[in-house]
């Protein structure tokens, strides 16, 4: 433990020699030359199973048998670790790391075979039906899992592993109404999830941001997290069920089924000099002129560009190297499994070899293409991203850190939002105006849960909620195209006995001067007519009042910026339009403004308006809107 392994050798050598039979110095002599620098793990794996010989009820011998082949890594160094680790859990399913060890190990469907054995052997304790449960979900058992599971959640009320596993069982198999129930249950108890079985249930499609946020929650927060994690990625707000969860599951059984990580001890999995040592188009020459040869024939195949060589060459970094470790062992997958969880199956699929293929993908965004290559002159054997033409890093940059669902948003759309005091500051009235004839918005609080929630035919859209951070989800439809925008958004405060201003709301014509008006006058896109007027309306709050009047200053600032001239240059320009008003007094004060045609010309604008009470001597200044005259 002291890393002096000259006197330690020097030790155990003696005690074997006078106790050869002793399993317990076999052991620590294996651990000796375990340890040893360079060479040893073949000495230290024959000692360990000759201490496993002599005390086969003993789980220590075996498991140092499985570190030494982790150590070894390689086929041969699985097959090793396997054998070691097997036996631990088949004598003693919790001794130390043994079972965490294994899962790290490949398994196809008689690995886990071996293991549900081992794990029968211990029927009733809690830990080994849990994991034979897991396994039999893997290995599409599902009926008898189902049984073991609901056992499971039975006894162990607060407990969301059992639930976690179900519902995947459930959602795998299509049953998602039977399943969300469950799934929302295990949410409910993340606090409890001390194992981690909800997240690595979904860390496969986290954004990098949302990977490096959930291991530094709070237990208590993680609940809303994966909330707000499933509700960001809900395609459709009108099904009460989310039908991206179950697409998720679905999903992810097909990648382990079609591209589990075959060789996770490969030193590609664990070393970024490795990597960078092995960069490059891994095939032989000849084969590297039949793969070119055949994307000639289709006219696929371009050159590469200055920026993609020094990732083909293996002079920078792998994509997502940002540790020793690659991502692919936390998944147990290669990179097309990791991109077929996040984006289903690829629009096109060309397969040059068995060690070659490229995916397209039609998104928004264009032809999204990406090509894998199986490394093997490191024995990894696994298929990795290995961009080859111009483009292909950045879109494989992109494809490993989103998502999307199968549902497609066929629909280009755009809003904007104004905000408005409700009641004495409690609480912000948020009206959405979108540019789609029929429209939904939901407003989700910190913990996951609907704030607010409405939808129009036609016009805007109100949401009432205190103030403060909200995760905002809208789908609009126009026709038979759908469109959605999920991002988050806050909900500004009116503070009372405060001088503030409402959002500004802008419309063409002959507009009254009352805030329905406008709004139903409103336009979705922020585009209007120059040639006819320009109806600005404000609220003021908190004004100070003497006599039964307020008195303030308001000034308008328009900052434009015309369209180039023959494409040449454009002209910045800014309007100034300044007023005293003594009014009736009121909370709130309606401030209203009307610009006549010609004024201002055609272009872009940013507007603001600024107030100062002449009673209080307070300042105020508006959000600023953005507006198009064309």
């Amino acid at each position: 433990m002291a890393g002096r392994l000259e006197p330690a050798r020097q030790v155990a050598e003696s005690l074997a020699r006078a106790t050869p039979g002793d399993p317990r110095v076999l052991t620590v002599l294996g651990r000796v030359w375990l340890a040893w620098p360079v060479f040893g793990r073949y000495r230290a794996e024959s000692l360990f199973v000759r201490a496993g010989q002599l005390a086969p009820d003993d789980p220590e011998p075996f498991y140092y048998q499985g570190l030494a082949g982790l150590r070894l890594g390689g086929d041969e160094g699985e097959a090793m670790a396997r054998r070691g680790l097997v036996r631990v859990v088949a004598l003693d399913p919790t001794y130390r790391d043994a079972w965490a060890r294994w899962r790290s190990l490949y398994r196809d469907d008689a690995e886990r075979r071996q293991m549900v054995e081992a794990l029968d052997r211990h029927a009733g304790e809690p830990a080994a039906d849990l994991w034979r449960a897991g396994l039999l979900v893997e290995l599409r058992s599902y009926a008898t899992a189902d049984t073991l599971l609901r056992a499971l959640a039975a006894a162990a009320p607060d407990a969301p592993a059992p639930r976690a596993w179900l519902a995947r069982a459930l959602y795998e198999q299509g049953r998602d109404a039977e399943a969300a129930p469950i799934y929302r249950g295990a949410l409910r108890r993340a606090a409890e999830d001390t194992g981690g079985v909800l997240w690595r249930q979904i860390r496969s499609i986290a954004t990098p941001g949302e990977r490096a946020q959930y291991p530094a929650l709070a237990p208590d927060a993680r609940a809303a997290f994966l909330r707000l994690f499933w509700e960001r990625r809900d395609p459709d707000l009108k099904d009460s069920l989310n039908p991206r969860i179950g697409e998720h599951f679905r999903r992810l059984a097909e990648a382990h089924r079609f591209f589990p990580l075959l060789q996770p001890l490969s030193p590609w999995n664990h070393s970024v000099l490795w990597r960078t040592l092995m960069g490059g188009v891994s095939l032989p020459a000849d084969e590297v002129e039949q793969v070119n040869a055949v994307r000639a024939r289709i006219g696929g195949f371009r050159a590469p560009q200055r920026a993609d060589l020094p990732i083909a060459a293996g002079l920078a970094p792998r994509l997502d190297d940002t540790t020793q470790r690659t991502v692919n062992l936390e998944d147990g997958l290669d990179d097309r499994g990791r991109i077929l969880v996040r984006y289903g199956w690829p629009d096109r699929r060309y397969v040059w070899s068995l060690d070659a293929e490229t995916w397209l993908y039609d998104l928004p965004q264009g032809e999204l293409e990406v090509t894998f290559v199986r490394r093997t002159e490191d024995g990894g054997g696994d298929e990795v991203v290995t961009p080859v033409v111009a483009g292909e890093a950045e879109a494989a940059r992109y494809l490993l850190a989103t998502d999307r669902s199968g549902v497609p948003a066929t629909l280009r759309f755009s809003f904007w939002a104004a905000a408005f005091r409700r009641g004495w500051g409690d609480s912000t009235e948020l009206v959405l105006f979108p540019d789609s004839v029929a429209a939904l918005a939901v407003l989700f609080d910190a913990q996951g849960d609907v704030a607010a929630r409405d939808s129009a035919a036609a016009g805007p859209l109100h949401l009432v909620v205190p103030p403060g951070p909200y995760l905002l989800a809208l789908d609009a439809a126009r026709g038979r195209k759908q469109g959605r925008f999920r991002g988050g958004t806050s909900v500004p405060m009116f503070a009372p006995e405060r001088l503030t201003i409402s959002s500004l709301l802008v419309a063409s014509g002959d507009v009254p001067s009352s805030r329905a008006a406008l709004e139903a006058a409103a336009p979705p896109a922020l585009r209007l007519p120059a040639r006819r007027p320009l109806r600005v309306y404000a609220e003021i709050y908190g004004l100070e009042a003497s006599g039964g009047d307020a008195r303030y200053e308001a000034t308008y600032r328009f900052e434009g910026r015309t369209r180039p001239w023959l494409g040449l240059f454009a002209r910045h320009h800014a309007t100034t339009i300044a007023f005293r008003r003594t009014v009736p007094a009121a909370d709130p004060a309606i401030e209203s403004l009307v610009i006549d045609p010609g004024r201002l010309p055609p272009g872009h604008y940013r507007l603001r308006l600024e107030v100062r009470d002449a009673l209080s001597g307070a300042h105020a200044t508006s959000a600023t809107l953005e507006f198009d005259l064309f």
